[in-house]
């Protein structure tokens, strides 16, 4: 559906008794067990009737909820300010939602995103997370799930910003610089390849224990990864992504991540801690 249909492109979030938005003049009391209440959560959905829904429950749940129904109208938005979560549809018209997120993640935007889709096959999930979602639901979904979901990512996002060290401390990867705090690698040439959120924490996790192998357990929370690893690919779908982008970067290195069959992963490449200015 076209964004026409509101001036703006965009749904202000509905409260019980108040037609603005959450946290903004609104209610931002959350209801049925959400947390962080007063963040902002926006949703990407050509389907005007499931956006009008979504944007009336989970500003009930106390967030701040702005819908769109076209990429344009969000990238209007976020010239302005960022949200904390995006709800993002997989199928939209003239482009998927795997195409936009893979874009925005270039840009280095970083904020959490969950998928939802009507494709609801492993290989659409994993194309989902490879993209650089941080999670994938199905379409239909129970909301009570998707208000879950959406909590536990706000809650790690603020947990991992938390404990994510200031832009000092980094590492010296071989011949690469990687900064945790701003999810960047520089190469020698200057050039900079902004990871994902999770990626970067990925990264952090294997730096901070160089040549050490790290088992899949430890490397999946360290991510950020919602669900047991052992039931999920999500972490191997990070691992390999991330694999990839530093073998590109370090072709004469060999294998960066070493897979050590039944134990974990390793950094087999010589890694520094670079020292404050």
């Amino acid at each position: 559906m076209s964004a026409a249909v509101f001036p703006s492109g965009r749904l202000p979030a509905l409260t019980s008794g108040s037609g603005q938005e959450a946290g903004n003049g609104g209610s931002s009391t959350a209801v049925d067990g959400a947390s962080l209440p007063g963040l902002r959560v926006w949703v990407l959905d050509d389907d005007e009737a499931l956006c009008t829904l979504l944007s009336q429950r989970l500003a009930h749940c106390g967030w701040r909820v702005a819908c769109f129904l076209d990429p344009r109208a969000l990238d209007a938005a976020m010239a302005e300010e960022q949200p904390d979560l995006l709800v993002l549809d997989e199928m939209l018209p003239g482009r998927s939602g795997g195409e936009l997120l893979a874009g925005l993640r270039q840009r280095g935007q970083d904020f959490p995103v969950l998928m939802l889709s009507a494709l609801r096959s492993a290989p659409d999930r994993i194309a989902g997370l490879e993209a650089g979602a941080d999670d994938y639901l199905g379409k239909p979904f129970e909301f009570r799930e998707l208000q879950l979901r959406i909590e536990r990512l706000l809650d790690h996002g603020c947990r991992l910003r938390a404990s994510i060290p200031r832009p000092s401390a980094g590492y010296r990867i071989a011949s690469l610089l990687f900064s945790p705090a701003s999810s960047e690698l520089r190469s020698p040439d200057g050039a900079i390849t902004h990871l994902s959120r999770g990626d970067a924490a990925l990264l952090h996790t294997l730096c901070r224990r160089p040549g050490e192998v790290i088992g899949r357990q430890i490397l999946a929370r360290g991510s950020g990864s919602l669900v047991d690893p052992s039931q999920s690919r999500s972490i191997d779908v990070r691992l390999s992504r991330l694999r990839r982008l530093l073998q590109d970067r370090l072709p004469d290195q060999g294998d960066v991540i070493e897979a050590c069959r039944g134990l974990g992963y390793r950094l087999a490449v010589a890694v520094s801690t670079l020292p404050e200015p």
